[in-house]
């Protein structure tokens, strides 16, 4: 029994929803609109500044950018028909499309792309995004009316994963002159679809670009709905009031798949989850207690259990969606291994540990983390586990070392660019530790002046088959190094009607209705 016994207190809490399949609506859709249930009002509808997955749902619908994701995460043309880069890695050019034009009428060229970079590299008006760009671009040029030159002091490696991301997407120079801070409120790109109104904790509706430069959407209005509840997100989708459900949870997907106006999608994200330690903090500053904990805990039970299978159990410190990952490995649940470890680093029996978790946000993360203190208990340790509202969480896991007792946290991290740069450096890198006056993701204070120089050395290679060979030495060190208790991935899960096709599901946790279409009946 004493195997089991995490998961006791995990099984007594367990409740069933059942909705009813009957008495709905009439099931007759409307196919010139599409209609996301979302589990969040949007924060602002303007590219650098939008910080959230929901909103980045919606900003990629009204937006281009010079260039885009594929599904897979490779960079395909959008607004740059080419680009090459200088022997030297320093000039970017790029090639830009002809004929495109804003939502606005006005016309879409070198000017307008030098207007949206300049202005995120602003530090007198920095946008929530400017980090992204200023630190790594020295100079924006419009060479000529569709060629854009971008110089660097530096070769930087992912360059065009930084102008995929939803930050670089090109917005209209007059219409940000038009409404300056409103802009957020009054959004003008080039995309697929124009906004239409936002109304304050209802929704926002977009309408079809009927002049848009690519393939021109099927549906013609798409509507973004803040519904906070998941079983109303829920008994919306299955009464077809709503289309397409995010943030589907792995223990709802069974009564879900039963309906027949749902079907779901069950595909890998770029994020992963797991507990951070403070890695100067005695004894998590020892390589041994580190790895222990890693030892201790039974990844495997945790997805087949707790997210009824719907994940795979982490093997690098970066998910598999993401370019530049390596599988490296997964540390087996040993606990005779971990006792080991834990007495060659002289930790006594009954020696007290602090696990801390958010009350909500992430998927089962009560559950998870209660199961982690009761593996650690199994192997000596004496956990003493809270959980913390999410707002003074992420203020209690980012404080800098000398105001912080943070020892272990459960924590989740998806690169918004889907490059390794952005999965590894904000969080490993020494010099993104949090500081008195000045934020960091390097929430774990760890430090190794050999992953320090991989990290620098991959954000200047410009070569990407070397860029891959330095990133999977640099995830060796880490996994080896174990400065978290690495758990796992999440599949992105998606509950849409039957009868819609072409969703676009990207691995960076967004949904995408622009080649979306409804079959006939």
């Amino acid at each position: 029994m004493k195997k089991y016994r995490p998961f006791m207190f995990i099984m007594a809490a367990v409740i069933t929803l059942v909705f009813s399949a009957c008495g709905g609506p009439d099931s007759t859709i409307d196919r010139d609109v599409l209609i996301f249930a979302i589990h969040n009002e949007p924060d602002r509808l303007d590219p650098p500044n939008q910080t959230d997955n929901t909103t980045e749902d919606i900003v990629r619908h009204i937006f281009n950018n010079l260039v885009e994701f594929d599904e897979n995460l490779n960079h395909i043309p959008g607004l740059a028909v080419s680009w090459e880069v200088s022997g030297d890695g320093l000039t970017w050019i790029f090639r830009l499309r002809e004929g495109v034009t804003f939502h606005d009428g006005t016309p879409f060229n070198a000017d307008a792309v030098k207007y949206t970079l300049d202005r995120m590299m602003d530090l007198e008006k920095p946008t929530r995004r400017t980090s992204l760009y200023e630190p790594f671009i020295d100079k924006v040029e419009a060479v000529d009316e569709y060629t854009i030159s971008i110089y660097s002091e530096k070769p930087f490696g992912p360059m065009l994963a930084h102008m995929a991301h939803a930050a670089g997407a090109i917005i209209s120079p007059t219409a940000y002159k038009k409404f300056g801070e409103d802009f957020s409120r009054n959004p003008v790109g080039t995309g697929p679809y124009k906004f239409v109104s936002w109304t304050a904790g209802d929704r926002v509706v977009l309408g079809r670009n009927d002049d848009y430069w690519g393939t021109k959407p099927k549906i013609k209005r798409i509507e973004f709905i803040s519904v906070p509840e998941t079983s109303s997100r829920m008994i919306m989708l299955q009464n077809r009031e709503a289309h397409v459900a995010l943030n589907i949870a792995p223990h709802d997907v069974e009564m879900l798949e039963a309906h027949p106006n749902v079907q779901i999608s069950n595909k890998p994200a770029n994020g992963w989850y797991y507990f951070g330690f403070n890695n100067q903090k005695p004894p998590y500053n020892d390589v041994r207690f580190r790895r222990a904990l890693n030892y201790a805990v039974d990844k495997k039970k945790l997805v087949d259990v707790l997210l009824k299978g719907y994940g795979r159990v982490s093997d690098s410190l970066l998910a598999p969606a993401n370019w530049g990952y390596a599988p490296i490995f997964s540390y087996p649940y040993d606990p005779e291994k971990s006792r080991e470890l834990l007495k060659e680093a002289g930790i006594p029996e009954g020696f007290k540990v602090k696990l801390w978790s958010p009350s909500g946000r992430y998927t089962a993360v009560v559950e998870v983390s209660g199961a982690v203190a009761g593996y650690l208990r199994d192997v000596g340790l004496d956990v003493e586990y809270q959980t913390y509202e999410w707002g003074h969480y992420i203020d209690i896991i980012s404080n800098p070392l000398e105001e912080t007792e943070r020892e272990m946290f459960y924590i989740a991290h998806a690169p918004s660019t889907g490059d390794a740069d952005w999965g590894i450096r904000p969080m490993y890198y020494s010099e993104e530790w949090p500081m008195p006056g000045k934020s960091g993701n390097n929430r774990y204070f760890y430090s190794n002046p050999r992953a320090d120089a991989l990290i620098e050395q991959g954000m200047v290679t410009a070569n990407q088959d070397k860029r891959k060979e330095i990133y999977e030495e640099l995830q060796r060190i880490l996994v080896e190094d174990a400065p978290v208790l690495m758990l796992y991935e999440i599949n992105q899960i998606i509950a849409y009607s039957t009868g819609l096709n072409d969703l676009t599901i990207s691995p960076l946790g967004l949904v995408f209705g622009y080649n979306a279409y409804w079959s006939e009946q």
